[in-house]
């Protein structure tokens, strides 16, 4: 069924702005929700939970008039498309999942990660030392001073949010990034396994911002997903 739009859901300590290379490319109107607790919806990040950011998308669409969308979520984004497709899919069209985190129905993507759940009063960042060689290792200096800019404190309720369970009879599509160092090719597969026998598997070229360093290249293969499906 057709999509009336695109929702794009970045990751942890990221906002939408992230997404903004990448929107023009697009070849349906598209929004970049802000998840709870930055930019346009400002919130205590201790009090930020999975359920506040399955409403902040479906608020997004709603705002956006699209009845039915695909959705598209990027490393943490995985958990809440996870979540709203799986409770929502009536109105989802299509999944795509970028370097993302899928934990397994009853799991978290702190357990997935680090195996066990991060402080849930404090908020949930990096250090300067890991981001660089995480987000920014295909960004040229220019890019990753801009890009380093725009991170922000994360919630450590969609760390620590347990997913309900994992969407069905939705098409989905998994990208994940040869050169990823928060989610390597190895995690990746264990990822896109996680959403079943009938994923459409991609691999770009590129680090974990592939958002920034490829975003023709991931705007080209979100289309080819939503247009083919």
């Amino acid at each position: 069924m057709a999509a009336d739009g695109i929702i794009l859901v970045h990751g942890g300590m990221h906002t939408g702005a992230c997404w903004a290379l990448l929107e023009p490319m697009l070849e349906l109107p598209v929004r970049a929700v802000d998840l709870p607790g930055r930019g346009s919806r400002p919130a205590a990040l201790s009090a930020v939970t999975l359920d506040d950011c399955v409403a902040a998308v479906l608020d997004e669409a709603d705002s956006a008039g699209f009845d039915r969308f695909a959705l598209v979520g990027h490393s943490l984004g995985g958990v809440t498309i996870s979540e709203t497709a799986y409770r929502h899919g009536e109105r989802i069209t299509h999944l795509v999942y970028v370097g993302a985190i899928v934990p397994p129905k009853g799991s978290s993507a702190a357990r997935v990660m680090i195996g066990q759940d991060v402080s849930a009063t404090d908020p949930f960042v990096v250090s300067d030392e890991f981001a660089e060689p995480a987000f920014g290792n295909d960004l040229s200096e220019e890019q990753w001073a801009a890009h380093a800019a725009s991170l922000v404190p994360d919630a450590p309720g969609i760390m620590n949010g347990v997913i309900s369970g994992l969407p069905s009879g939705i098409p989905v599509m998994y990208v994940n990034m040869s050169e990823d160092v928060p989610v390597p090719p190895v995690l990746a597969e264990q990822m896109a396994a996680n959403l079943g026998p009938h994923v459409e598997r991609r691999t770009l070229r590129a680090g974990h911002t592939v958002m920034v360093s490829q975003p023709r290249a991931l705007a080209d293969l979100i289309n080819a997903a939503i247009d083919g499906a």
